[in-house]
């Protein structure tokens, strides 16, 4: 039934739209004018915008793609990611003493190693940069709970591993003669390795979890601005700890250790907005209900700042839809489709680009429990739209069901703005607002009378 009910409303516009693109004159003399309707516009509502620091209301855990490092800007000031992780047995059982030295299989090292999936940097030609790195050997077990932006472990704070090396998402490596995807990979030394081989043996990988509860991680810059983070895959074949060693035959092999589905782990995100053009979160930094008016009419009051990684969400609210529709002066015959259509400040372009815009942004409302759940246009993927359109320069999202339900008593008119791939990626973007003196964010109605 649902589907059926929405594909009738969204075949009705595309007939109207063709209405209006055909030639003007075609066919009038087969049709009484009585009968003719008239497609109108409308787009000059009252819509209201504020910004919100989502914050440590951010789930983080679980997910297989994350974030590492850190970057800053004058307009979402500085963000910092780190992962806590625990690190699983890729076997039902495990002795390790099997590895130690004197035995067939000596091991000789021990690695770190996570998959690149990409990276945010202001300057899109930059490939690698200086970082230091540390690993952190985790103290406190893992609940059963979900983790948020503002979650952390106790860790033991004497490093397994401490080193400035050189972070290159897009380099490929190669590791005993073979040419490898990008890669995180460092030697955790002979401690560490040491410590490993004289542990065990583990019946299951809950034991080997009481023994090593895991890693915290940590990359932060080691000179000039904050201007690089790293996205890793925590699922790939690449990521994971290596145990390497000689076998009887003195040829390499290794033991994984691997980051799956049944392995908890989380990002933990340190902010700070001073000196940003939304710094005014600094002090509401413990409540995610505190929002930023966008509803000036020049300067930063007419922007909306919208955010990944729990920096900003926005949400839109046009109370006089209602009213314009119940107007008798309308005389509305049908209501055949609403877009918002979101315009990129050219300001904002001019200094940062759009390769690091959000791909898509999402729209949200509240159920009667308060939580936030995809519009009703959403599940339509391919009408909703939602993408960066680069000729308008702009987002543009349909959101028709979304205010006939509003119309209907169903939900408000609320519209929360949140940008995709938000725990996996560090994309953020200034929107012109509602109140924008040339090109404002505006929901435009077609309809007929």
């Amino acid at each position: 039934m649902f589907r059926t009910k929405y594909l009738l409303f969204f075949v009705i516009p595309l007939f109207f739209f063709s209405c209006v693109d055909e030639d003007s004159m075609l066919g009038m003399g087969l049709v009484d004018q009585s009968d003719m309707l008239n497609v109108k516009k409308y787009s000059d509502f009252d819509i209201r915008a504020y910004i919100f620091h989502e914050g440590d209301s951010l789930k983080t855990s679980d997910y297989r793609y994350m974030t590492l490092g850190s970057y800053k800007d004058l307009e979402f000031g500085q963000v910092k990611t780190s992962i806590y992780t625990q690190v699983s047995l890729s076997s039902t059982t495990m002795d390790f003493s099997s590895y130690r030295e004197g035995q067939a299989n000596q091991a000789d090292s021990i690695l770190l190693s996570i998959a690149y999936n990409g990276m945010f940097s202001k300057d899109t030609t930059i490939t690698e940069k200086e970082m230091k790195i540390e690993v952190f050997e985790i103290t406190e077990a893992f609940d059963t709970v979900p983790y948020y932006t503002n979650s952390s472990l106790q860790y033991n704070l004497d490093p397994i591993f401490s080193k400035t090396i050189k972070v290159s998402p897009k380099e490929r490596v190669v590791v005993l003669g073979d040419t490898l995807a990008p890669q995180l990979r460092v030697n955790l030394g002979k401690d560490f390795l040491q410590k490993i081989v004289s542990s065990g043996p583990f019946p299951d990988n809950k034991s080997f979890l009481n023994f090593f509860k895991g890693i915290y991680i940590k990359l932060t810059p080691t000179s000039g601005s904050d201007d690089m983070i790293a996205y890793l895959d925590m699922y790939s074949p690449f990521s994971g700890m290596m145990l390497y060693y000689q076998d009887k035959n003195e040829k390499t092999q290794k033991y994984n250790f691997i980051f799956d589905q049944a392995s908890r782990r989380f990002t933990h995100i340190d902010y700070n907005f001073g000196g940003s053009k939304i710094s005014t979160f600094s002090s509401k930094i413990k409540s995610s209900s505190d929002s930023i008016s966008a509803n000036g009419s020049s300067g930063d009051g007419s922007n909306i700042y919208l955010a990944t990684l729990g920096i900003t969400r926005a949400k839109l609210d046009m109370k006089d839809l209602k009213q314009w529709f119940n107007d008798s002066t309308q005389n509305l015959g049908m209501f055949n489709q609403a877009m918002l259509i979101l315009p990129v400040n050219d300001d904002y372009v001019s200094l940062y680009g759009t390769n690091n815009i959000p791909a898509r942004i999402m729209c949200y409302t509240k159920n009667d429990a308060g939580q936030l759940v995809y519009i009703n246009d959403a599940f339509t993927s391919e009408s909703y739209l939602g993408t960066y359109d680069k000729p308008s320069n702009s987002y543009r999202m349909r959101v028709t069901s979304h205010l006939q339900n509003y119309l209907n008593g169903k939900y408000s008119s609320e519209i929360y703005l949140i940008p995709d791939s938000r725990t996996s990626s560090a994309n953020r973007v200034v929107l012109n607002g509602p109140k924008h003196s040339t090109k404002p964010a505006k929901i435009e109605i077609i309809y007929s009378r």
